[in-house]
């Protein structure tokens, strides 16, 4: 009796290991290639990032704390268009603080979270930032919210709003949230394609 129920589950699970090995029925194939089809499909918010391919000037203007007088830098900026229209990728040179600085941008649409994400790393910094956000109409603007790994320790809300201000113009605002919870606005790059 012991040597006929290890046969019978022997053969049980040698058979459900066909059937995985199978894959799933073709109804499930059908959904589960339909849902791939659709997280991978280039939409009309990726195509609304093809604004941003090119060359730009852009004009840095930085606050370190509040109430401190701002510092400005010019820096060059170009986007690309990556992986078939799915992403912009933005590179940067230029200056910051008086320091060289080069700094990496991903943009993107994701279509499983429906929001707009972006990925930055630069040369100040080792840490990753990522945020995601939508696009809102009727303030004309992309605003993206994400966390900043803060040098002094732990981690600050961010908040980016890029607002697009005419066919050749952009600007771009960082706004860090101060321990009592106020917003305070560090950064703002005005930027004009080149031509």
């Amino acid at each position: 009796m012991k040597s006929f129920a290890l046969s019978l589950g022997l053969a049980l699970a040698l058979g459900f290991g066909i059937a995985a090995a199978q894959g799933p029925p073709a109804q499930d194939q059908a959904k589960t290639m339909e849902a791939y089809a659709k997280a991978m499909a280039v939409t009309e918010h990726h195509r609304a990032l093809e604004f941003f391919i090119g060359r730009w000037d852009v004009t840095s203007t930085m606050w370190a704390f509040p109430g401190t007088p701002p510092q400005t830098s010019r820096n060059a900026a170009e986007f690309t268009s990556i992986l078939g229209g799915r992403f912009v990728m933005m590179t940067v040179k230029g200056t910051m603080m008086g320091q060289p600085f080069e700094a990496v941008q991903v943009v993107g649409y994701d279509n499983m979270q429906q929001k707009y994400t972006t990925f930055w790393i630069d040369n100040n910094s080792t840490a990753m930032f990522f945020l995601a956000g939508t696009y809102d109409a009727a303030a004309k603007a992309w605003v993206d919210k994400g966390t900043w790994s803060d040098p002094m320790g732990g981690m600050t809300p961010v908040r980016a709003v890029v607002r697009i201000t005419g066919p050749d113009e952009y600007v771009y605002e960082w706004f860090i949230t101060l321990p009592d919870g106020k917003e305070f606005k560090s950064l703002e790059n005005r930027c004009v394609r080149k031509k």
